[in-house]
Parts: C-alpha cells; sequence; structure tokens
C-alpha cells in the first residue's frame, strides 16, 4: 500500500503541522473529493459511459454507410462455358428512406438464360428504391439513430449522476471519520483532565487535605475513561479503514492515509440558501432528464410500431446504359430502365396493432413516471433543506449547551478545591459536560451530513 504522502507530492495538497514528536498532515475535505473524483475507480467507470454513448451513436450510424457488393457465378463444361454471371454494386442509404444504387452486370455464356442476355460490354443501372407505405416517415434503421442520440444524451447524464452520487458517499465518509476523530480527540483530553485529578486528589490525601476515598472514585472514573478512549480510537481505525476505500491512484492503485493523517475541522459550517423557484431546478434535474429521455425514445419507438400498420408498399427503379457506342452517359435513354413493385398487407393487423398498444401502454407508463419524478425530487430538495436549517439550529443550541455545562463545572471545581463541593458533584457536572460535548459533534456530524445530501439532491457536486 503506498501512503497518503504519495499523493500530496503528487498534487500538491499538503498541509504539514509540526509537533515535538512528529509531522502530521491534515486532509482537507476538498483535497481529499478532488483525489475521489479524479482517481476512484468509480470515475473510470463513468468516463466509459461516455464511451458506451457514443459508441451507440457510431452503431446507428453505421446503418446508413454506402455498401459495395458482388459477386460471380460460372460453369463451364465439356470445355464450353455454360453461363458466366458477373455484377458488382454501391447501394447508398439515405435519411429520407430512399436507397439509391449504381451496379454494373455483365452476363455470357453457352446457355445463359435468355433473360440474362445483355450487351457484349455488360450494362450500367443506376436507380433508386422506396417504400411507399410502411417505413415512408420513419423506418427501423432512422429509428436507431434518433434513439441513439437520446442514449448518448443519457449516456452523459448518468455520468453525473454516478460522479454526484460518488461525491456524497465520499462526503459523509470524511465527515464520519472526521466526527471519530473528534470523539477520539474528546476522549484523550477527558481521559488526561481525570489522570491529573486523580494525581492532585492523590496528593492531597497524602496531606491529610482528602478522604482516601476519593482516589478510588477517582480511580474508576480513570478506568472507565481509558475504556472510553479505546472504543473512540477502535471506531477511528475502523472510520479510517473505510476513508480507505475511496482513495485510489489511477482507479486500479489503493492507497491508505498515512498514521499521521487527519482531517481538518477548521472549515466553518456552511449555509443553505432557500430554493425559491422549483421549476428550473426540476427540468434541469439529471434525474428528471433522464425520464424525458425514455419518454423520447418510446415516442420513437411508438411512431415505428404505428409505421407498421401501414401496407408494405415499395417501388423500385433503375436507368439502364451500356458504353457500347459513345459511353454510358451518352447512349443513355429513358426508354432503358427496369422497375419492380411489390405490396403486402396483413388483412387484420392483429399483432401490428397489438404491438402499437403495447408501446402506447409503455408511453403512457413513462409519462405517470415523470409526473412522479418531478415531485420525487421537490420533495427531497424540500426535506434535506428542512433537515439542514433545522440541524443549523441544534448545532448552535448545543455549542450554548457546551458552554454553560462548561461554566457550571468551573464552578464546581472551585468549589471542590476549597472543600464546599463532592467528587460525586464533580463527576457529575463533567460527566454532563462531556456528554454536552458529544452530542454536539454527532450534531454537526449530522448537520454536515444534511448539507451533502442538500447539495447531492441539487446536483451541485
Amino acid at each position: 500500500m503506498k501512503n497518503i504522502y504519495l499523493l500530496y507530492l503528487f498534487f500538491g495538497l499538503s498541509h504539514v503541522v509540526w509537533s515535538q514528536d512528529s509531522i502530521t498532515t491534515q486532509l482537507t475535505l476538498n483535497e481529499y473529493l478532488e483525489i475521489v473524483k479524479t482517481h476512484h475507480p468509480v470515475a473510470y467507470q463513468s468516463a466509459l459511459k461516455l464511451r458506451e454513448g457514443e459508441s451507440y451513436l457510431q452503431k446507428a450510424k453505421g446503418g446508413f454507410d454506402p455498401k459495395l457488393n458482388g459477386g460471380v457465378k460460372q460453369k463451364y463444361f465439356d470445355d464450353k462455358k455454360y453461363y458466366s454471371y458477373v455484377h458488382g454494386g454501391l447501394k447508398i442509404p439515405t435519411w429520407f428512406g430512399i436507397e439509391t444504387e449504381l451496379g454494373y452486370n455483365n452476363n455470357e455464356g453457352y446457355q445463359l438464360n435468355p433473360e440474362s442476355y445483355l450487351l457484349p460490354s455488360g450494362i450500367w443501372n443506376l436507380g433508386i428504391s422506396l417504400n411507399l407505405g410502411n417505413g415512408l416517415i420513419l423506418d427501423q434503421r432512422r429509428a436507431d439513430l434518433k434513439q441513439a442520440k437520446v442514449i448518448q444524451n443519457s449516456s452523459l447524464l448518468e455520468q453525473k449522476i454516478m460522479m454526484n452520487r460518488l461525491v456524497l458517499d465520499a462526503s459523509v465518509t470524511y465527515f464520519e471519520w472526521l466526527k471519530s476523530y473528534n470523539k477520539v480527540e474528546l476522549a484523550k483530553e477527558n481521559l488526561d483532565n481525570i489522570e491529573l485529578r486523580f494525581e492532585n486528589v492523590v496528593q492531597s490525601v497524602k496531606f491529610g487535605d482528602k478522604p482516601a476515598i476519593d482516589t478510588v472514585k477517582l480511580g474508576i472514573q480513570v478506568m472507565n475513561r481509558q475504556l472510553k478512549y479505546k472504543e473512540a480510537s477502535l471506531e477511528y481505525s475502523n472510520k479510517t479503514a473505510y476513508l480507505n476505500t475511496f482513495l485510489w491512484q489511477d482507479g486500479f492503485i489503493p492507497l491508505e492515509v498515512g498514521a499521521n493523517t487527519y482531517p481538518n475541522d477548521n472549515s466553518e459550517l456552511e449555509n443553505v440558501l432557500p430554493i425559491i423557484d422549483f421549476g428550473p431546478v426540476i427540468i434541469n434535474h439529471p434525474e428528471y432528464l433522464m425520464v424525458q429521455n425514455d419518454i423520447s425514445i418510446a415516442k420513437i419507438d411508438y411512431r415505428l410500431k404505428k409505421e407498421s400498420l401501414k401496407p408494405d408498399l415499395k417501388l423500385k427503379y433503375n436507368a439502364l446504359s451500356s458504353d457500347e457506342g459513345n459511353g454510358v452517359i451518352d447512349d443513355y435513354s429513358y426508354e432503358n430502365f427496369y422497375w419492380g413493385a411489390s405490396f403486402s398487407y396483413a388483412i387484420f393487423t392483429r399483432k401490428e396493432r397489438a404491438e402499437v398498444e403495447l408501446t402506447k401502454i409503455k408511453l403512457e407508463d413513462k409519462n405517470a413516471k415523470l409526473a412522479g419524478k418531478k415531485e420525487n425530487i421537490k420533495y427531497k430538495i424540500v426535506s434535506t433543506y428542512n433537515t439542514a436549517n433545522s440541524l443549523k439550529e441544534q448545532v448552535a443550541l448545543q455549542q450554548q449547551s457546551v458552554e454553560l455545562y462548561t461554566q457550571l463545572l468551573e464552578s464546581e471545581l472551585t468549589l471542590f478545591n476549597i472543600g464546599e463541593s463532592s467528587m460525586f458533584l464533580v463527576n457529575t457536572r463533567e460527566q454532563k459536560l462531556i456528554e454536552a460535548k458529544i452530542k454536539l459533534i454527532e450534531t454537526t456530524f449530522y448537520y454536515r451530513a444534511a448539507i451533502s445530501a442538500f447539495k447531492y439532491h441539487l446536483f451541485q457536486y
């Protein structure tokens, strides 16, 4: 495993804090998210979505690629050429459903089919074929291209959704890591305080200023706080390990934070601004646009299925010419051509009508889903906004509570030192202060998580 310092050297992101014992580094939220967004495997997967969308579009465009065709068919027997069929051509599909064709045929032989006799130099043909019924307005080739363009746009939206979700999960994980770190620091501070108080009481007992039973009471408190510190340290180790799952290099090399790397808790708590007009937010929301794209694809499919209710009527016309005389163009005559037509129609069209109805049902279902998605997005934004504002007020109240409990403890310690209070009251005051600080740490975490969720639903990442 590589150390997080490698990341710092590569990105220039380190903030070094010097102490007497060692060098520690602080990993800020922005630095951490920059690493995640650049190097996490999901970031690489999201980039594949764009390539996937481009491939779908390229595949659909391939339906309009010109195609060369050709072939030879010959028979020889008893030193005679019974027949020889040679043909080659180029077909060019167009967006309007018309297919143009350029070709050359040269047939000869002792026993050639009479209808296949041509001029010795062969015949050139240039013509078109088109559908006058089913496929005139929309055919499978044009439908695939229309849908591929929508799919490409959906791939871009899907990439945004994946990255937005990644940043949310990474942010909450960082705040979990920060919360556990703050609890470890608090547990260490509480342990240091009780050990110092224990030493002072031991000295007071030696001089007869305090009863010996106070050392027993404080000894129990020391062991309890040692246990709390170990529990907090274990939680911090686990949160650090989970944080490491978001740290990668180039999407393939897992990284770990260093033993002396800690979260940064110096940033001010953000404020959330109310949403005045939800209209622009919702209609530009990627999840809403994804459903709209699904509707667009369903509409194209519905139009294509309706084409199947029309009869299959195909017309083909080819002008013919040869280079026997003055050349292909100069020898052309409008009297030289061949044409053909074909017609078919299912009398009851039960299969076709059923397919139209099924696609219509799917379209109506997606329209209903769009209406639900609109309200769902609005609800999530409003609820996370309300939650964040409420937690902001709770953080402020909890900070005041910590200040008041601190004053009570200081007053009780003063009374205890002059012999007008008891160890029981001091421990009670201190326990209330500890509980208030823990509550403040947890409430601050929930507030930061709510801010992240609010940004997530607004797609501000």
